[in-house]
């Protein structure tokens, strides 16, 4: 599900990195840069976009819900609207 462009909140993309095992949000909206290309997270962590699924598969890190308590704070407090977004 795609956000609301119509809801006056911002955005943020909860996204697992390449090699982590953990959710962190980022603004960067995906597509919006290369896979492997390394991007910010709010809590201002670094971690690399993954490369897409081929079609037909669901994607690996679709079992993954822990999320970064950090980014979830921030989050929050700038009253964000979420996504959950897997590759």
């Amino acid at each position: 599900m795609f956000p609301n462009p119509y809801d006056e909140r911002d955005d943020v993309f909860w996204i697992v990195g390449l090699s982590t095992d953990v959710r962190h949000a980022t603004e960067v909206i995906p597509g919006a840069q290369p896979p492997g290309e390394w991007v910010p997270t709010l809590c201002h962590h670094w971690i690399r976009l993954p490369f897409p699924t081929p079609a037909g598969r669901v994607p690996s890190t679709a079992a993954i819900q822990r999320q970064c308590p950090r980014c979830g704070e921030l989050a929050e407090q700038r009253d964000c609207s979420g996504v959950i977004w897997d590759f």
